[in-house]
């Protein structure tokens, strides 16, 4: 058996021709369609479905073998999933994924492109390219191209879709808390573009969307996601806002995710996407209208001292801890920890800069009663906290706005957390904490075939598909995502609001 892990979201390349499309202009919207009359069990339907590896789309049928209140499930002919599963995937999107999703977040397109309620899962074999060698693969994905009209877009569904993997070489389960947090996940996406996208005519930043998606399992009772805990764990200093479609951009942005949904609730996950900002200014706007006094930058500075303690409260300062998720070194969830602080860089003098929104976490030692650590650094905007781990007989002493330039002492061993509270790499030579920085290049839109390869190869990955006895999975949304792009900057709109 093989394991299985929800990293989400990998964002693709811009297809600015797929598929034709129909009219290259905008002008009047055509009417939605009417309301269909729904399918009896055993209705036999055609579906476009993406290929991830030549790019294309592609027709195939499908059998409707489920509804609920809020969904109908179809099956794609040829494949099998027991009737209990289907029965399964039903009560858990109407009992918990739907009312869930849509009280933390938002609505769906309600009823949307083909004027009906409910929306569509389509369960097939996801063209990903997965062998018996593979150590990841795609479990699912949103399109938003099915939400407009097939005479603006060819191959559009019409439908509001999830398509989730069924592929049996994969060994994915249908009944588990895996795969219903994949549907959780794609369905936090579809509200995502319908109250940043649709409704408000914006795109949100990438790793807002997916911080988003990959917390949405937890608001159903399928989480903490501790396969992302140890992602993040093993980079922690990955740029939060800087997003490079890496499984380190996922564990980064689950994490703060998941802190702020500890400490804020996910009502402030609502207030983002009820606003028309994007990224940073939506999280700030957010904070106004929910009547707090933090902003990002305190907000960041905090969670980067939680990684640390994880659900370790510090006395007075219940903001430097999670609720709901452990983060240190051993198992949790079973997965192993490797912990944030124990992987620290020792004795480092010369820190490597810090990309935009990230945190560089350092170990020091002494052999004395006592040491120092100097800190020095070489741009503005830098801050830095430190921690004394032998402070208080051992309890411990956090001094959270670190003094440049002046000797901080600690006890046996201490912990520099060097902290860019900014939108701006650090210059070369900075005295702050940072993996190389992902060159411009790098940063560009991928293919679903060079995403799953990079992951394929990734040696965390292998180890944990290895550790788990299952493959990992990507998720390939931000490729729908701006796929759909190219079609809003030829002024074309979905028929509805």
């Amino acid at each position: 058996m093989k394991r299985f892990l929800a990293l989400t979201f990998v964002c693709l390349s811009l297809l600015c021709a797929c598929g034709g499309g129909g009219s290259g202009g905008g002008g009047a919207a055509p009417a939605p369609a009417a309301a269909p009359a729904p399918a009896p069990a055993g209705t036999s339907a055609t579906f476009w479905a993406y290929d991830l590896i030549t790019n294309q789309p592609y027709p195939l049928t499908a059998t409707k073998v489920g509804e609920g209140s809020h969904c109908y499930v179809y099956l794609e002919d040829g494949s099998s999933v027991a009737p209990a599963a289907v029965a399964a995937i039903v009560t858990q999107y109407d009992s918990a994924i739907y009312p869930n999703m849509t009280a933390n977040f938002g609505a769906e397109p309600d009823p949307g492109v083909d004027n009906d309620p409910k929306i569509f899962i389509l369960l097939l074999k996801i063209r990903d390219g997965f062998t018996a060698n593979s150590s990841s693969y795609v479990a699912g994905f949103f399109d938003p191209s099915n939400e407009y009209p097939s005479s603006r877009y060819s191959y559009s569904n019409q439908r509001e879709m999830i398509y989730m993997n069924i592929n049996p070489q994969a060994d994915i389960d249908p009944q588990s808390t895996d795969f219903y947090g994949t549907i959780a996940h794609e369905f936090q996406h579809m509200i995502h573009w319908q109250q940043k996208t649709n409704l408000r005519n914006v795109h949100d930043d990438a790793w807002l969307d997916e911080g988003m998606a990959t917390v949405a399992p937890t608001f159903c009772g399928y989480g903490p996601d501790y396969g992302r805990v140890a992602t993040y764990e093993y980079a922690p200093s990955h740029s939060l806002t800087t997003w490079d479609d890496t499984i380190a951009s996922y564990g980064v942005v689950y994490m703060w995710a998941q802190y702020l949904k500890d400490q804020l609730g996910g009502g402030i996950f609502r207030q983002m996407l009820q606003n028309s900002q994007t990224g940073i200014a939506s999280v700030n706007a957010a904070l106004t209208a929910a009547g707090s006094s933090l902003d990002f930058a305190t907000l960041f500075r905090n969670w980067t001292i939680a990684n640390t303690s994880g659900n370790t409260a510090w006395t007075g300062h219940p903001e430097w801890s999670y609720t709901s998720i452990d983060t240190h070194r051993g198992y949790a969830g079973g997965v192993y920890l490797p912990g944030v602080l124990d992987r620290a860089p020792l004795n480092v003098t010369s820190l490597t800069p810090l990309g935009a929104w990230s945190v560089g976490y350092y170990a020091y030692t002494t052999t004395a009663p006592t040491g120092t650590v100097t800190w020095t650094p070489s741009a503005a905007g830098e801050k830095a906290s430190f921690f004394d781990s032998g402070a208080n007989g051992g309890g411990g002493a956090l001094i959270y706005d670190l003094a440049a330039n002046a000797a901080a002492s600690f006890t046996t061993k201490g912990y520099l957390i060097a902290q860019n509270p900014t939108g701006s790499a650090t210059a070369a030579g900075d005295a702050v904490a940072h993996t190389s920085l992902v060159a411009a290049a790098s940063l560009e839109p991928a293919t679903p075939a060079r995403i799953l390869a990079a992951a394929n190869a990734h040696p965390l990955v292998r180890s944990m598909s290895a550790q788990g006895g299952r493959p990992r999975h990507v998720c390939v949304d931000s490729f729908f995502r701006e796929r759909e792009k190219a079609l809003r900057d030829q002024g074309i709109r979905p028929a509805f609001r």
